[in-house]
Order: structure tokens, then sequence, then C-alpha cells
């Protein structure tokens, strides 16, 4: 009998910890949906929408007249962090802001960051998907 409960709690304890991996894709699959959230946005709203990934967090930014306004500001989980942009194959410096339009179609891009000392990315096409890059 307690062999069994012992083979039942390892088991169970193996389910309920998910793995530094599990929780690195659990908090870049969050900012890959933000960043969606940025895309969609500026699809429905029909003006271009932007985001930053900085100190910690991610801003989304509306294009209002001839400057940028501004929007939602998440914090990141801790220990995701900005490596590198590329937008079109180009390095970006990691401070610029990643532009969607609202047409729906874009420059392809590529945000690496590292999380939880993994590395992984989002990418971006030029038909407007965006997923996530496992390591």
């Amino acid at each position: 009998m307690v062999a069994i409960v012992g083979v039942v709690v390892a088991v169970a304890a193996v389910n309920l910890i998910p793995s530094d991996t599990q929780v690195a894709r659990r908090e870049i699959s969050h900012v890959a949906l933000l960043m969606e959230h940025a895309r969609d946005a500026a699809w429905f709203g029909g003006r271009p929408m932007a985001v930053t990934l900085g100190e910690g967090r991610l801003r989304e930014w509306k294009l209002a007249g001839r400057s940028w306004a501004p929007g939602t500001d998440e914090p990141l989980a801790p220990g995701v962090r900005l490596d590198t942009l590329y937008v079109d194959g180009q390095m970006m410096d990691p401070r610029e802001r990643l532009l969607f339009l609202p047409d729906g179609l874009g420059v392809p891009f590529r945000v690496a960051l590292e999380v939880r000392g993994q590395h992984w990315a989002i990418e971006g096409d030029a038909a407007g998907a965006v997923s996530v890059v496992a390591p």
C-alpha cells in the first residue's frame, strides 16, 4: 500500500510541477499573444499599431495623427529578456517599434528572447502570422 501511494505521489509531482521548458513556453506564448493583440488592433482598428519590448515590459503604441501614443503596457514575466530584433532580415535597435499595418500584411520579423536562460523566438511573416519558435 505504501509503495502504491509513493508511486502515485511521484507521478503527480512530475505532472503538477512544470519543467523550466514548460514555464518558458508559457511565458513566450504570452508575449506572442500580446503581439497578436497589437496586430489584431491594427487590422480591426484601421490604423497602424506597434509594440516595443524593453525594461521588462511590452508596450503597445497607437498612431494618433502623426505621432505615436502609448497604449497598453504589460509587464513581462521575470526572466524574460529581449536579445535581438530582426525586421526583414536586418538587425534593428531593440528599442525600435515593431509595426503592424491595418491591411494585415507586414514585414517579416524575428524577436529573439531569453526566457529563463533558454533562447526562444517569436516570428512574424508577411501574411501577418505570428508564431513561437522553440530553442
